[in-house]
């Protein structure tokens, strides 16, 4: 973006020591912008008092200043209203109060500290120059390990519609979209490896304890991951629940507990997050007497429930919305604080908590009834199944429900209608989850189903783990009756898992370019597939006999990174092909390519909103499928903003006077992220790219943040006759020669601006 500016008299922006203002700007405030979209206190006047109090000034004929003298000779700053106002706080044409700042030309009160966008009111981003860096020394944790960096919350600008760039000169009133996708990257390493026991069940990934001494429990602390193993192949008895977690770099147990009574099943589920309302997070397991046994943050037991109709994959929701939590299993509803049982219904294989029929309340969600929080039947659909989740698929704001069974290795989708026969309506039912790789020996496969956009046409998508592959269908088509099920088929690619047929998966966007990746585990190896083809991006021995356990992804280190959790045992004949070898434990791999995603993975029936980052569970849980971006089950995502980057501006005007010569830069930040200040900014007679003479280097005195523009004025009475004749141009450039940085604009090919800027002035 090249941008040519009328030169101009010396006169008309030299005033007395100070820097320009900017003429084109709209005009001065009457109150901030605070974080939350209010205002807060009139900007007008700034530090200083607007009305006058000093000389005033006027341009006579010929164009000169006369009676100038709005600011102190000594002013550092802006003068603004006839008034010296700091440096950082000017913003366009006026001077910000004290803790305001200028953002999008407008004084803006930062809100809240954040990590990232999603703990930042909707609009609003997170602008990390506001905060503090990351710590990777264990310095702000009092426990040692990684601090993230923080922020404060700042309105969005607006965005510009596709096409449309602002033009220096004119106001702004939009800023156009500017991300930096990180590159493609599948080459992970084994960051850490929990090598003391064999495991054969879904992790979870939850904060317990205090590690930065703030006296709370919340997304600031390093999470623990947490999971059961079992001894001497006994998947079933004996297990021993471990919390576990990264700090400085290394693997540190917190505690293991193995009960002697009502002992933990070590191949079923657990769930964690706030139960009863004191510090800390709680964790829910299954015994193998089929009842609900729950630990405190420090491995403490909290209570055992009475048998109610077994325990599978225990699931946790405020299913009241009356602030206080239930854990829900295949057949109950369990108080969290106590474990009191509140309502029973028939059993199913395994449930899920979600609002199915638009009530605003959440339903217990199985394979073929769904039931109030009181026990009441909602609806039945009258076909068994075994797994299940729920997404809306056909865009209308309540949800449908994908349900795999596992004995005739098929796919059915139905939803709640009050208005058909006992209050179910069938979608699609016997889709082949095989495809035409046959089956598994006993005819039987398929697991709990992941919902995401897999091929990126604003439609979810179900995948699932069939025994003989991991296959994806494309909800578009599912949706579709006249398409034939075999056709609703988006891909499958073999894998191996005919021993349990019913493992899991998870979901992630690694590399945040909008496409979701498959992360599953067969009996032989931890694999990613790309989502959209099925193709293998990634392949590491991992054996497992496999239950209905899969990865989770989550960063388990507070590094900004997505990291991919995996469990493995080596109880069984099983071998991986690369190298005959068997692994057995916890593993965590990760990629310093990959984005940025929340600390957490509570459950097994996991998606963004049953759970806030701290552990704690929303009163009044938002469906999923109402959040831009989400509308997709057992999968996390990248914060909002993850990729926002800066993208600088040049652009050159002269300034003239009798026997002064000189030439202002304007560097503005057209970007979607804050510019730190210390830009070096390059002044060249001539085009630097063709050999032009470098005359200058200055630095950039304040942050740029979205839309703020800096004027660098230096005298060049030294020039050659040719520039200051017009015979040649004036060239600046902004980022010129700077050194490696953090930060990465969305655009390089705009830095640079040039203009004639000779004089034609009478000495």
């Amino acid at each position: 973006m090249e941008l040519r500016i009328e030169q101009i008299p010396l006169a008309l922006v030299l005033l007395s020591g100070c820097s320009e203002s900017e003429p084109e700007q709209p005009g001065p405030m009457t109150g901030a912008i605070t974080a939350d979209g209010g205002t807060a206190g009139s900007s007008s006047g700034g530090t200083g008092d607007s009305t006058g109090g000093g000389d005033t000034a006027a341009v006579d004929s010929t164009g000169v200043w006369t009676n100038v003298d709005p600011c102190e000779e000594d002013c550092d700053g802006e003068c603004i209203d006839d008034v010296c106002c700091p440096l950082p706080q000017s913003c366009a044409e006026v001077c910000c109060g004290e803790g305001e700042v200028c953002s999008f030309q407008q004084c803006a009160v930062p809100g809240q500290e954040c990590v990232d966008a999603t703990e930042c009111p909707e609009g609003n981003y997170c602008e990390y120059s506001l905060g503090e860096p990351g710590e990777g020394n264990g310095e702000g944790m009092c426990q040692g390990g990684f601090l993230p960096a923080t922020g404060r919350c700042l309105p969005e600008p607006p965005e510009c519609a596709p096409g449309v760039e602002p033009t220096e000169g004119e106001e702004l009133d939009c800023l156009p979209e500017c991300e930096i996708i990180p590159p493609v990257s599948f080459s992970p390493v084994l960051k850490y490896h929990w090598n003391q026991g064999d495991s054969m069940m879904a992790p979870i990934v939850i904060p317990l304890d205090d590690d930065n001494c703030d006296l709370v429990v919340d997304e600031r602390d390093i999470p623990e991951i947490v999971f059961s193993t079992f001894a001497g192949g006994d998947y079933n008895n004996a297990g021993t629940l471990h919390a576990i977690s990264i700090v400085d770099g290394a693997v540190v147990d917190k505690w293991s507990v193995s009960p002697v009574t009502d002992q933990i099943h070590p191949g079923r589920s657990i769930a964690g997050g706030d139960i009863d309302g004191s510090a800390g997070n709680e964790i829910v397991t299954c015994t193998n007497t089929g009842r609900v046994r729950a630990f405190d943050h420090d491995g403490t037991e909290l209570w055992t429930s009475v048998a109610a109709g077994g325990c599978f994959m225990p699931s946790l929701a405020d299913m009241d919305q009356d602030g206080t939590v239930e854990v829900i299993v295949e057949a109950a509803i369990i108080d969290g604080a106590t474990g009191a049982t509140e309502a029973t219904f028939p059993s199913q294989f395994s449930v899920v908590a979600s609002d199915v029929d638009g009530d605003g309340q959440l339903e217990v969600v199985g394979p073929r009834f769904v039931y109030n929080a009181d026990g009441t039947m909602v609806a039945d659909v009258g076909i068994s199944g075994h797994h299940v989740a729920t997404a809306d698929f056909d865009g209308n704001g309540t949800a449908e429900i994908a349900v795999i069974d596992n004995t005739t290795h098929t796919l059915y989708l139905w939803r709640v209608n009050a208005a058909m026969p006992n209050g179910a309506e069938i979608i699609r039912q016997g889709i082949n989850i095989n495809g035409m790789l046959g089956a598994c020996p006993g005819d039987a496969g398929g697991g709990p189903p992941t919902i995401a956009d897999f091929n990126g046409d604003g439609t979810p998508d179900v995948g699932v783990a069939a025994g003989v592959g991991y296959a994806v269908f494309d909800g578009a088509d599912l949706l579709n009756p006249a398409i034939l099920n075999a056709d609703t088929l988006l891909w499958i690619t073999p894998a191996q898992d005919c021993s349990s047929r019913r493992t899991g998966s998870s979901v992630f966007d690694f590399d945040g370019n909008g496409s979701a990746e498959v992360v599953y585990g067969d009996e032989q190896y931890l694999r990613i597939y790309d989502g959209a083809t099925g193709a293998i991006v990634l392949q590491e021995c991992n054996t497992t006999g496999t239950l209905e356990e899969y990865p989770v992804v989550a960063d388990v280190d507070n590094d900004g990174h997505a990291d991919i959790v995996v469990i493995s045992n080596s109880y069984h004949g099983i071998l991986c092909p690369d190298d005959g070898s068997q692994q057995s434990g916890l593993r965590v791999f990760g990629d310093d390519q990959w984005v940025r995603t929340r600390r957490i993975w509570n459950q097994h029936a996991y998606h963004v909103t049953n759970v806030d980052e701290d552990g704690s569970i929303p009163t009044v849980e938002t469906p999923n499928w109402s959040v831009e971006r989400l509308n997709n089950f057992r999968q996390n995502v990248q914060p909002e903003g993850e990729f926002s980057a800066p993208d600088l501006i040049a652009t050159v005007v002269g300034i003239c006077a009798p026997d002064e010569f000189g030439v202002i830069a304007r560097v503005r930040n057209l970007g979607r992220a804050a510019v730190p200040a210390g830009v070096p900014v390059g002044f060249y007679e001539g085009d630097p790219a063709s050999g032009g003479t470098l005359l200058a280097t200055e630095l950039t005195t304040k942050i740029l943040y979205p839309a703020e523009a800096q004027e660098i004025q230096i005298d060049l009475q030294d020039a050659s006759t040719e520039l200051k004749q017009g015979d040649i141009e004036l060239w600046v450039v902004a980022d010129d020669g700077m050194p490696a940085h953090s930060w990465v604009e969305c655009r390089t090919d705009n830095n640079s601006g040039h203009d004639f800027v000779g004089c034609d002035i009478a000495g």
